[in-house]
């Protein structure tokens, strides 16, 4: 209503001081400050000063953007074009190490073997690392042994990975007196492993018929093995 002593000009001077007032105060406030997109069941955009969250159709919280330490959380996620991040950015360790390779040697000598079913002679507990549950493993089981038993004969050699042997044993005959060297490499996936545990890997012998008694560096078994953890 005009005031009909001050006139129509003080009316319209005193609304574009308040409008004026008004934007000079909205101008400090955090006008986005719990804003939402207002869709039911908290679905949609929503602002607080936590930063800004993304809900999916069922109300569970999909994206956030955090304004106190800068950092994005993403739930399930479909990328459909390139996704380019800088070297040495990504720090989830099944992302940056999916595969740790390892090597393993052990050996002994002055072994002795007898007729019979092969025995272990070599043994080695391979560690595993925290957070990985399978391996492949390659191993290669070497013997040299001096026949000592008076009379010609066969050697046999087996690798062993996690309790089985995965193929034949090599064999080699030698005369009395006569050395002989076998190799056996076997290749293997142990899955349902936990980290902080271990497996077992072995090399095992026999002869056919008589006993090879233990002569030193002339019976000797070597165990080398390289392994690939898997998460």
């Amino acid at each position: 209503m005009v005031n009909a002593q001050l006139g129509m000009n003080y009316e319209l001077s005193q609304t574009l001081q308040r409008i004026q007032n008004q934007l000079a105060a909205m101008s400090t406030q955090p006008v986005l400050l719990h804003a939402s997109t207002g869709q039911d069941g908290g679905q949609g955009l929503s602002t607080d000063k936590a930063g800004l969250h993304l809900f999916n159709p069922s109300g569970a919280e999909v994206v956030t953007l955090s304004t106190l330490d800068g950092s994005a959380t993403l739930g399930n996620t479909t990328i459909t074009g390139n996704l380019s991040v800088p070297n040495g950015s990504i720090s989830n360790s099944a992302l940056s190490a999916p595969v740790v390779p390892a090597a393993y040697h052990a050996d002994i000598q002055n072994i002795s073997i007898t007729s019979g079913s092969n025995v272990e002679k070599l043994h080695y507990d391979v560690p595993v690392p925290a957070g990985y549950t399978q391996a492949l493993v390659n191993l290669t089981v070497t013997m040299n042994m001096l026949n000592n038993s008076g009379a010609a004969d066969s050697a046999f050699l087996g690798a062993n990975i996690n309790g089985t042997s995965p193929g034949w044993s090599s064999n080699a005959t030698a005369a009395a007196g006569a050395e002989v060297s076998l190799n056996n490499t076997v290749v293997a996936q142990i899955t349902g492993l936990t980290g902080g545990s271990t497996f077992p890997l072995s090399g095992k012998a026999s002869s056919n018929t008589g006993t090879w008694a233990a002569a030193g560096t002339s019976s000797v078994m070597n165990l080398n093995a390289t392994v690939l953890f898997l998460r």
